[in-house]
């Protein structure tokens, strides 16, 4: 089921468990993303493209917020690319508008309902599988070198309809980044950290760290009041 919005498109993620984390590999790099386990959510729906540059010049022309400071360059200003260079604490305020025109409660996804809306209920490793496929992500092995329009790499898209999971640009999350956090989160609608220094980011970029970042299960972190030219963002909602 798909539900437009504002020329937003979501799709419905239905309630149930999934395979979240890796499994322990004794490699210090996926200590964060360790121990594996089964997580069950509520439903909510997702948008199956990132948030983009028209959207959300929408959002800054009718309330004359600051504008994104990569719109000046080319490789991140394109109509159609997902917007990036926004902070997080930049993305709650377009929410608020969002939330006012539409009269919802659209929201950032939890890293949890991230990774089930990217890896479905199988536990992939990538949004289409368990092999690495460089023509199926906007990744630093694609050699592009900067942002690709929302939705270019249909054969990448995830179990659930969504597109751009791996590479591109990270999406933001509303949790707060934690190393051990799956050590003692729980297993029904974890929502992260109570506190912390950095928000939570996911999904890999255009950037270096290609197909190590692009995996479903990477978690990487940044700092809520500054934004980055490979971070943008998608709306989630209860349902």
């Amino acid at each position: 089921m798909h539900i437009k919005k504002l020329n937003y498109t979501l799709v419905h993620i239905p309630a149930g468990p999934f395979t979240m984390g890796t499994y322990p590999t004794g490699m210090r790099k996926t200590d964060p993303e360790e121990p594996q386990r089964s997580v069950t959510l509520d439903a909510f729906a997702i948008g199956i493209y990132h948030v983009s540059n028209t959207q959300y010049a929408m959002f800054v022309k009718e309330t004359g917020y600051v504008q994104p400071f990569v719109w000046r360059d080319e490789r991140f200003n394109g109509r159609d690319y997902p917007v990036v260079g926004v902070s997080w604490d930049d993305v709650n305020m377009f929410f608020e508008w969002l939330n006012n025109e539409t009269g919802e409660k659209y929201r950032l996804p939890t890293e949890a309902e991230w990774e089930k809306a990217a890896r479905g209920t199988d536990g992939r490793e990538y949004p289409w599988g368990n092999v690495w496929d460089t023509s199926k992500a906007n990744t630093s092995e694609s050699q592009l070198k900067k942002l690709a329009s929302v939705g270019n790499y249909p054969d990448g898209k995830s179990p659930f309809g969504c597109y751009d999971m791996a590479g591109n640009a990270y999406d933001w999350c509303s949790d707060w980044f934690h190393i051990d956090t799956y050590k003692y989160s729980p297993t029904e609608n974890p929502m992260g950290a109570v506190e912390g220094r950095r928000k939570v980011i996911r999904g890999g970029s255009w950037q270096p760290r290609g197909e190590f970042a692009a995996r479903c299960a990477n978690r990487a972190a940044h700092e809520p009041i500054s934004g980055s030219h490979n971070i943008g963002f998608r709306i989630a909602i209860d349902i």
